[in-house]
């Protein structure tokens, strides 16, 4: 007895279903299908189409397949002709080859594009344009090897310096200094620009609309976990974090950059 051929696509296990069942129907000497065992087996290939099959065929034409086990599973609810359904089962046959061809040949889907860095052409200065497309490579780096810590730090550090590329892009910086939530020194004068800290960049953006409240939120969740590169604060704190944290993270970040930038 020839043994069952080794389905090389997902319908591949089908066709062979199909062959079993076209194999016992030749074999049926009445007009009619009598046999309840064999209309069973008719209505396991047929939902096996359905409930198994047809979804590994997402993005190809099933009309004709969907209308012909349509007719199979309904068939087998009375004594359809022997004839009929060995005509059936050949159109079948066919279509499911055609099929599986179609899915060996057809080019493969296109790649999932990588986390490429943004344009930073809005920074004025070369040199920074090309540290922030590294550390950005890094931010990548850094989640794709399951580092979620190093990966969140990373973040924070890019964050501000993503703020202060966008307030030296402001032809006039006095809103900034005067904002609210503008650091100030004893005398209430606003700090320069390198005494400022990632939680001032973050309060000042929000104050003057570049970022979201929903943005100021996950910005302040991560500079407390970039605080976490010392570890005896994440140790005193009990504090981890898993990759899916990193990657939540990571994708908020970049609608916030997308806005800054």
């Amino acid at each position: 007895m020839a043994s069952r051929r080794k389905p090389v696509t997902p319908v591949g296990a089908l066709l062979n279903d199909v062959d079993k069942l076209r194999a016992i129907v030749k074999n049926v000497r009445t007009p009619q299908i009598q046999s309840a065992e064999l209309k069973d087996h008719m209505k396991a290939v047929a939902v096996a189409w359905f409930k198994t099959y047809r979804p590994t065929t997402a993005g190809k034409d099933v009309t004709a397949l969907n209308a012909s086990f349509t007719y199979l599973l309904t068939a087998a609810e009375r004594s359809p002709s022997s004839t009929k359904i060995r005509k059936e089962l050949k159109s079948l046959r066919k279509q499911i080859v055609l099929l599986q061809t179609d899915m060996i040949t057809a080019p493969p889907p296109p790649a999932t594009p990588p986390d490429v860095a943004p344009s930073f052409a809005s920074v004025p200065d070369a040199l920074m344009q090309s540290i922030l497309v590294r550390r950005w490579n890094e931010c990548v780096a850094c989640l794709s090897v399951g580092a979620p810590m190093a990966a969140t730090v990373m973040m924070g550090g890019l964050l501000e310096s993503l703020f202060l590329a966008r307030i030296n892009r402001e032809t006039n910086q006095a809103p900034i200094f005067t904002a609210q939530a503008a650091p100030k020194d004893k005398q209430g004068n606003p700090l320069r620009l390198n005494q400022w800290m990632l939680g001032s960049y973050i309060a000042v953006a929000h104050e003057l609309g570049w970022i979201t409240q929903s943005g100021r939120d996950v910005s302040e969740v991560l500079q407390e976990y970039r605080n976490y590169i010392h570890p005896q604060k994440e140790l005193s704190l009990q504090a981890s974090l898993t990759p899916e944290d990193a990657r939540m993270f990571w994708a908020v970040f970049k609608a916030i950059a997308q806005r800054l930038l």
